[in-house]
């Protein structure tokens, strides 16, 4: 990045950036010398004679420094800059390149905010991309040799589906493979934008290069999509494919013509915990390839004055209107807002943490004794809403049980001799042999780490032995089926931890008698609610009411003033399904079964 000794000149027009021109050189050892010239992207546009590259690169650790001198100053760039222009420098002629580090002034917040807003127009005008993946190894080398010099292309200039021969005679393409794909370009954050925009996208390796649509047919285009953490977008997204043969990664430019068709919300479901050196630009990062900009922009803006905090907060206020609340809940869950940086609200997903899988124990059942939820409520009116400072999300519900106890969360990794004796207990559930005492034995059986956690696992065990008597008898709402559901959950965590639904997880048992599957952090006196329009059950941890009280009348006043705007048929409400109705025409007005509803304040 540059140092404060060069004065960058103020760029003039809309769309003006600035372009790099690298001066050429027969050693590669010798110093970088260039200088910085400003253009617009309209003229850049129309410019057949003097094109310019756009590079795509890491920018790797700051701490470690390369130098390019640029009109006679010398300039601090990062070493993996370092690296990438010197790759790219011509021997005896002049190289026009973009490089987001070097062309925009990173100090100047307003200049940034304009330059990121162009950046998609910026790779889209470029006659080519370089892709660089830092130093070559002799088999990759070898392997992006072997791909320039097989010369039989369509008429587009693309390699038939087919021709491409990897040299796998004198390379090993699974090392090479594993090597090019596990490099960092691939988990950053700006690459699929840069890619989706992109002319004409090469990929480089020191000296040697190969275009991108070789690279994927190469080393597989499923290989390559799913180290960009593209995989599951690709796969649920069918728009993303134009053609059997050509998927999301083959036709990437489409987007330029409208052809290309990908929503933030989906952008940022399947892609975080991608790699950014500015965890806001995991939001912004996505903006200039996204099918429903103007749907962002109510929401979004490209601004590096506003902290993390508020960016999330605005990229989950968009993600609550286009996704629900119980997709937004799902990520904000993930991982627990509870171990989190509290100044970031605990329904905002924190996009820049990787996601977990989460199973559900039951899938079809009833959870909590009210049935799944879709059957038989249904909200009336306006039940959310925002409130900026503080941020809260306020929204109606009720409060359908508290844990009374849980268990130790179930570790993801033991050791395999440790549950041999509840593997050995457990293997009779098949056959409905087993009794309450033998659930007990399995939980007590699993190895614990502290005496503390044998304590709580102890005393959970004697709770959910009582409980699973009384179920198995039928005399809860929980029934024998419901006993052996968590016995199978057992069962397949004692042969494979971190495969089951327990692992990571507590077992909880409720004061509506059933036993469930809750996040690790879940406490005594947690309380499970059901919120407008989420269909799973949620877990809230209650603060002190004084911490709230100033806030009834704006709550209130803000719920009231959004139904008037958006609901004329009366004031909200909430309906309940009778049991036996299944045509979901007739409605009971209530709350839930023995409760009242709620507003409940999230923070």
């Amino acid at each position: 990045m540059a140092t404060k000794a060069f004065r960058y000149q103020p760029l003039e027009y809309d769309d003006s950036i600035r372009l790099l021109h690298l001066e050429p050189s027969l050693e590669r050892d010798a110093d970088l010398r260039g200088a910085l010239h400003h253009a617009t992207l309209s003229n850049c546009d129309y410019d057949l004679v003097e094109p310019y590259t756009a590079l795509s690169y890491v920018w790797g650790n700051p701490a470690q420094k390369g130098v390019i001198h640029l009109g006679g100053r010398a300039v601090e760039i990062t070493t993996n800059l370092d690296t990438a222009l010197r790759d790219m420098r011509e021997k005896d002629r002049l190289h026009r390149i973009w490089a987001d580090a070097l062309c925009i002034d990173q100090s100047n917040i307003p200049e940034r905010n304009q330059q990121v807003s162009l950046m998609g127009r910026i790779y889209s005008t470029a006659h080519h991309t370089v892709i660089h993946l830092g130093n070559s190894t002799a088999d990759v080398g070898r392997l992006f040799g072997s791909l320039q010099s097989q010369t039989r292309t369509t008429i587009q200039g693309k390699m038939a589906a087919g021709q491409i021969q990897s040299p796998t005679d004198v390379i090993n393409l699974e090392i090479v493979r594993e090597d090019l794909l596990a490099r960092p370009w691939f988990r950053r954050v700006w690459v699929f934008q840069e890619l989706v925009l992109s002319r004409d996208a090469w990929v480089q390796c020191g000296h040697s290069r190969t275009r991108w649509h070789h690279f994927c047919d190469a080393l597989g285009v499923e290989n390559v999509t799913k180290a960009m953490l593209l995989g599951a977008l690709s796969v649920s997204n069918k728009s993303l494919s134009v053609t059997p043969r050509s998927g999301l990664l083959e036709n990437m430019n489409m987007r330029r013509y409208d052809a290309f068709e990908a929503p933030l919300y989906s952008l940022l479901s399947c892609r975080r915990g991608i790699g950014a050196t500015d965890a806001r630009n995991i939001v912004f990062g996505h903006l200039g390839v996204v099918s429903d900009r103007e749907k962002c922009d109510e929401f979004i803006k490209v601004d590096y004055g506003k902290d993390l905090r508020q960016v999330y907060i605005e990229a989950a206020w968009y993600f609550l209107n286009c996704s629900g609340l119980e997709e937004l809940l799902y990520h904000a869950m993930d991982p627990s807002p509870v171990d989190c940086n509290p100044d970031i609200p605990s329904w905002c997903p924190r996009w820049s943490n990787p996601q977990t899988v989460w199973e559900p124990m039951y899938r079809k059942r009833r959870r909590f004794g009210g049935g799944d939820d879709t059957s038989y409520i249904v909200f009336k009116g306006c039940h959310q809403v925002l409130l900026s400072d503080p941020p809260l999300l306020a929204i109606s519900g009720f409060q359908v049980a508290k844990i009374e106890t849980t268990s130790v969360a179930f570790p993801t990794r033991i050791d395999e001799q440790g549950l041999t004796l509840a593997r050995q207990i457990l293997r009779g559930i098949d056959a409905e042999q087993l009794a309450p005492d033998d659930y007990g034995r399995a939980l007590r059986a699993i190895p614990m780490s502290t005496d503390r956690d044998r304590q709580t696992q102890e005393a959970f065990a004697a709770s959910f032995v009582a409980w699973s008597r009384q179920a198995m008898e039928n005399n809860f709402k929980a029934g024998p089926e419901d006993v052996e559901r968590v016995g199978e959950a057992l069962l397949r965590y004692s042969q494979k931890p971190g495969d089951s639904p327990l692992g990571g997880k507590r077992l909880a048992i409720t004061s509506a008698e059933d036993c469930v599957v809750v996040p690790p952090e879940t406490k005594q006196g947690d309380v499970v609610v059901v919120l407008a329009h989420c269909y799973k059950h949620v877990i809230v941890r209650f603060k002190e009411a004084k911490w709230f009280d100033h806030l009834d009348g704006s709550v209130r006043e803000a719920l009231e003033h959004a139904n008037k705007e958006t609901c004329a048929n009366g004031p909200i409400c909430a309906f309940i399904r009778p049991a036996a109705d299944d045509d979901g025409d007739d409605y009971d007005e209530g709350g839930h079964p023995g409760t009242q509803s709620k507003v409940f304040a999230l923070h």
